[in-house]
């Protein structure tokens, strides 16, 4: 086996361990996260969400609820682990490759990334105003349950915004 080919095989592997750890680490958090919708009441039903796959849960006379789909600290970690890896796909490739490009298409390169951080920006400022929205709701709030919501959304929010500014740091 050729020295390139060794290499080849040893990132392959490392790639494929990385990903069995994030779907490891995915996967509990929503059995936690089913788990803790147990405690609260909601049952467990007999189907899974189409999109996902994820069991659906329901609360009495309330809409089903996915927690892979739905759950805002299951769509912040999903954000995370999927910029996280595309960021440092672009930057091993970047590093390697860059300086024997063609002057022209290192200037396609860096247009591109200028308009990702223009959509990161762009999704930065939206999820902003659906904080500034859900802090309006809770000044008109009179109803505890309604309040402790809004906080958890607005904190699953924030929380969103600080992983994507790691990312784009």
């Amino acid at each position: 086996m050729k020295m390139e080919e060794f290499m080849e095989e040893g990132i392959k592997l490392s790639q494929d361990d990385e990903q069995r750890r994030r779907s490891k680490k995915r996967s509990d958090l929503v059995s936690k996260k089913l788990g803790e919708l147990l405690l609260q009441g909601y049952k467990m039903l007999n189907s899974t969400c189409e999109k996902c796959e994820c069991i659906l849960m329901q609360k009495k006379n309330e809409p089903y609820y996915c927690v892979g789909c739905q759950d805002s600290e299951i769509k912040s970690f999903d954000i995370e682990m999927n910029s996280t890896l595309t960021t440092s796909k672009e930057k091993q490739i970047v590093s390697e490759n860059l300086n024997n490009l063609p002057s022209n298409f290192q200037k396609k390169i860096e247009n591109k990334v200028n308009h990702q951080n223009e959509n990161e920006n762009e999704t930065v400022n939206v999820i902003k105003d659906k904080i500034n929205w859900a802090t309006q709701q809770l000044k008109n709030s009179n109803i505890l349950r309604y309040d402790i919501e809004l906080l958890d959304y607005i904190k699953k929010c924030s929380e969103t915004i600080s992983a994507m500014n790691n990312v784009i740091n």
